[in-house]
């Protein structure tokens, strides 16, 4: 357990790397526009579901095991630091970085998930998950501030952070059993006649929450433009991830009690922090406030998609393809298709504020945390007929 918390502190290595955007723009790659060199970084969002599938393949043929490949995720994570050593100064190395940060974190992050399903019981893994989840913000805030720090001396400073790979792969050798999943029990039947389908409903919870999730961070520097610099941009995205941080740690408790009304819990907690960010928007203590409330969401909601899917993927054949797709897959492409429908439809609609789309957003996700309510409650009912 131990071991997946501490791999859990550099599951957001990107977070290093975010600090150095504005000196990569204005000093080393100055033909190149912000977006440029932010859809150059956001190719690791693309390469990240693409590696995590095909080593879910390679682990459910049981070519490989889990531990095998988290291993190498790792070892290539502190590859990406030795290539940026070494290549550095073309355009064309900053997207190469970015597709091998891409391969490493989709070997790793899903895999530490299926470690957690393979071998903890139900009530372990609510707890684990949960406490994963304010690891991951926790290293985030570490990763973020040190990246900072680092890109002030050169701008690929952030990259040295990634050789922490090599004692963490070092410890996940020592401590993490090695095993091949074994050969499923449904082996006669079709593929997906072994995959349960409400994994799919997770999946899709999951993307919708982090394509609305993602408004946050994305804005949050134009949002509070009028009312400090970059720094105090940096202390509002600290401040999302400790209320992560902070949700993490009682996750558990949440979820056994509430079940998947925690989902619809998380998400009315966007939509206050949205609409404290549309409303408040001259007083920074109350953005602050907001985006704190907006980080919580994050430990409750995805921890909770991933959990039942652990309850949901109990055939060995399609646990690994089943991780992959709700912790890597489904998250990485709300992410990456965020700001190309919200951010372009609010703009054609309201302009350039960012505190109409925050409300235009608010109310988005309070009509799927609506739906999910109802959905939830239609499905006890169901189990409670059977029942009786």
């Amino acid at each position: 357990m131990w071991t997946i918390l501490i791999v859990a502190l550099i599951q957001m290595p990107a977070l290093a790397l975010t600090p150095g955007i504005n000196q990569i723009t204005t000093t080393t790659f100055k033909e190149r526009s912000l977006g440029e060199v932010q859809s150059a970084l956001a190719t690791s969002a693309l390469s990240q579901p693409i590696a995590a599938l095909g080593a879910a393949m390679l682990v459910n043929k049981r070519l490989v095991t889990k531990r095998g490949v988290i291993v190498f995720g790792l070892l290539l994570l502190a590859g990406t630091a030795l290539i940026a050593v070494i290549l550095h100064s073309k355009f064309w190395h900053l997207i190469l970085l970015s597709v091998v940060l891409g391969i490493s974190t989709g070997c790793f992050m899903s895999n530490i998930f299926g470690l957690i399903f393979d071998n903890f019981d139900e009530m372990e893994r609510q707890k684990i998950v949960g406490y994963q989840t304010s690891f991951i913000n926790a290293g985030g805030i570490m990763m973020s501030l040190l990246g900072g720090v680092l890109a002030t001396m050169i701008w690929y400073g952030g990259y040295l952070i990634l050789f922490i790979g090599i004692p963490a792969a070092i410890l996940v050798y020592r401590t993490v059993p090695d095993y091949k999943v074994p050969a499923s029990a449904k082996a006669g039947k079709k593929a997906s006649e072994r995959f349960d389908r409400r994994i799919f409903y997770y999946c899709a919870i999951a993307f919708l929450y982090m394509m609305t999730y993602s408004v946050c961070g994305a804005n949050i520097s134009t949002h509070i433009a009028g009312l400090g610099n970059s720094a105090a941009a940096g202390i509002a995205v600290a401040f999302t991830m400790g209320g992560g941080v902070v949700s993490g740690l009682f996750f558990g408790k949440l979820s056994s009690k509430t079940g998947d009304y925690s989902m619809s819990f998380a998400l009315s907690g966007v939509f206050i922090g949205y609409m404290m960010l549309s409303v408040f928007t001259s007083s920074l203590a109350l953005t602050f406030a907001a985006v704190f409330i907006v980080g919580m969401s994050l430990s409750i909601m995805l921890p909770r998609c991933i959990f039942m899917v652990s309850t949901l993927a109990v055939d060995p054949s399609t646990s690994a393809t089943a991780t992959a797709l709700v912790s890597i897959a489904s998250p990485s492409a709300g992410i990456f298709l965020s700001p190309i429908i919200i951010t372009n439809l609010t703009r054609a609609v309201f302009g350039e504020s960012t505190a109409l789309r925050y409300r235009f957003v608010s109310f988005v996700v309070l009509a799927l945390a609506a739906i999910i309510a109802v959905i939830t409650t239609l499905e006890k009912r169901k189990k409670e007929e059977v029942f009786q």
